[in-house]
């Protein structure tokens, strides 16, 4: 009978354990040949990329920091744009030329700020996008439009036309004008350069009056010669006969006309020198209601003296008026005014005097109730020898407005409401 071993395996036993073992343990190692394989793979697939990112971030660097001097070189560029851009706004803002442009299609997109008070417009906006030809039109023939030159047709230089504006004034300009080009030499729009002839218009026409004061000045000399000495002896041998005769002789009426003739043209030759010679002022500081109190109070002992009825109102002024200017001569166009005003109403009615200051301007308003002078005849009864009045000698206003010149003023007439016409001086209270 056997006995059981205590051993837990017999040799056999063991050998047959070992031999189940051994495949289970080949295969572990396998395995952990193919992970240690795989994870050498992991590790250089890992530095590949690494060094893959590596790469691209240097070249993502040197893409940033050439696209930042991109930016900083438009920034730049930019900037010198801007600035000018700016400088020619500036310039064109600076001009005293208006500068106007259009588009391809004759439509208004720019005009600068001289452009803008030439025409009266408050903004640049009011005329923006507004058509050329439809905005000039009834100033400009088809030659002078601006639009012209887009259809190939030559330009202009100092051109001199007139504009019509919004409030009917119309205004003399000398315009120039030529194509706007691209780079490439298209026409892109045009543009044209005027300025406002007005205060040269109004030079001209002062320069011919003072040429024709000169020539007057030379007749003046030749009239006080051949005429006014001769004619001082007519009127004594008359007023001598008048005595003589005296006045119960049948035909002393012949003699009073000779006389009243005589005094006439003396009146005019008068006139004549005094508008024809040099004005020499001598200002002096006045207060001016002192001043018109005293004219209109010395043209109503005149006008009691030689029976006429035309009465003088005086407005009171809420403040004293100071200002500068030849007391002697403005006075006596004052006076001129009054008769002027008197005559116009026959002798009836009544003038109204009155003035205030504004600006550093004063101005003086004649006003009547008489005939008022027609639009048409507004600027020309300031000329020498124009008058509306039968027998007048035409050098009463003329010589108003000689003294007010020489004063460095300004005289205009207007229609009165209802009726008559209100003669305005605008002086310097400050004469330069």
């Amino acid at each position: 009978m056997k006995t059981k071993s205590n051993l837990p395996y017999t040799a056999v036993e063991m050998q047959e354990q070992t031999d189940k073992r051994k495949p289970e343990a080949d295969s572990a190692s396998e395995q952990i040949a193919v992970f240690n394989e795989t994870f050498e793979s992991f590790n250089e697939t890992l530095r590949q990329v690494n060094q893959s990112y590596a790469s691209l971030q240097k070249r993502y660097q040197k893409l940033s920091d050439e696209l930042k001097s991109t930016n900083d070189k438009l920034l730049q560029a930019l900037d010198q744009n801007i600035q000018t851009r700016n400088f020619l706004e500036n310039i064109l803002e600076s001009l005293t030329s208006g500068v106007l442009t259009v588009d391809l299609n004759g439509r208004i997109n720019s005009v600068n700020k001289a452009g803008c008070e030439i025409l009266k417009l408050d903004a640049e906006e009011a005329i923006i996008d507004s058509d050329y030809d439809s905005l000039f039109s009834g100033s400009l023939t088809r030659p002078s439009s601006l639009t012209s030159l887009l259809d190939a047709e030559a330009g202009y230089k100092h051109l001199e036309k007139s504009v019509q504006l919004d409030d009917g004034v119309s205004v003399p300009i000398s315009v120039s004008s030529a194509c706007i080009k691209d780079h490439d030499g298209e026409i892109i729009g045009a543009l044209e350069v005027f300025d406002d002839l007005t205060e040269l218009k109004r030079m001209q026409e002062e320069m011919v009056r003072v040429k024709s004061l000169a020539a007057l000045g030379e007749v003046a000399a030749v009239v006080a010669h051949e005429v006014r000495n001769p004619l001082n002896g007519i009127e004594g041998f008359a007023s001598m006969l008048r005595e003589e005769l005296g006045d119960d002789f049948a035909r002393i009426d012949y003699v009073d006309k000779i006389l009243m003739g005589i005094g006439k043209l003396n009146h005019s030759v008068t006139s004549l020198l005094d508008y024809a010679r040099d004005l020499r002022l001598d200002p002096q500081p006045v207060l001016l209601n002192d001043f018109l109190k005293e004219t209109v109070d010395y043209f109503r002992m005149d006008l009691s003296a030689r029976g006429i009825e035309t009465q003088l109102e005086l407005k009171s002024q809420s403040k004293e008026i100071a200002c500068t200017l030849d007391r002697e001569c403005l006075a006596g166009a004052l006076i001129n005014l009054f008769n002027n005003a008197s005559e116009a109403m026959e002798h009836r009615g009544k003038i109204t005097v009155g003035a205030h200051d504004r600006d550093g301007m004063v101005e003086i308003e004649v006003a009547d109730g008489g005939k008022a002078v027609p639009d048409e005849y507004k600027e020309q009864i300031f000329l020498p020898f124009f008058t509306l009045r039968e027998g007048g000698t035409g050098l009463g206003l003329a010589l108003v407005r000689k003294v007010v010149d020489a004063h460095q003023g300004s005289i205009e007439v207007q229609d009165n409401i209802p009726r008559g016409a209100i003669f305005r001086i605008t002086l310097p209270q400050q004469k330069s």
